[in-house]
């Protein structure tokens, strides 16, 4: 059929066949790459935890971030970590997500640039398919097309999201202990 040709098997001598990686993997040097970003990186006091503390590099591994350190992931630093590192077309679509979580999570939110990152979202949901697999897109990923439409009608994300709370509830565990 024609259809992705880089993807197809490839048979390497003894009927041995070969699957070439997707274009969404990271190799492993790619991993050490990112996950070396993301040790070395230094921020302001009191924007993030400490996200080096969460990396394993021997492992290549993320592992024990808070709500809040997946935000700042995911809004600012991922994209600052994945440059290079990707094909272009996936890695756009990963900064273009990235880019639509940080506008729709502004203080201030222009309704008008708001409806048109709606749009962008769709799309970018479209590029997400052609280069992930069916089992990427769960319940989660379908919800990103409804969160300009939320913030539109509730405001800016700030007065609705978890953090206060998670702070309050983790305050009262801790003091349940003394």
């Amino acid at each position: 059929m024609g259809i992705r040709n880089e993807l197809h098997p490839q048979e390497r001598g003894n009927n041995v066949n070969y699957l070439p990686p997707a274009p969404h993997m990271l190799s492993k040097t790619e991993k050490r790459i990112f996950c070396k970003r993301l040790a070395n990186l230094k921020l302001p006091d009191g924007y993030s935890s400490n996200i080096s503390n969460c990396i394993s590099l021997e492992e290549c591994k993320i592992v024990g971030l808070k709500s809040h350190d997946c935000h700042v992931l995911l809004h600012q630093l991922l994209s600052v970590a994945l440059r290079g590192l990707l094909p272009k077309g996936p890695r756009n679509a990963i900064f273009r997500l990235c880019a639509f979580y940080n506008e729709v999570c502004q203080r201030v939110i222009d309704r008008n640039r708001l409806e048109q990152h709606e749009e962008d979202v769709i799309e970018t949901m479209c590029m997400f398919e052609r280069f992930f697999p069916p089992s990427f897109f769960d319940i989660m990923v379908h919800l990103t097309i409804h969160i300009g439409r939320e913030a539109r009608l509730g405001g800016p994300v700030q007065y609705r999201w978890m953090y206060p709370f998670e702070r309050y509830l983790a305050m009262n565990y801790s003091l349940s202990f003394m």
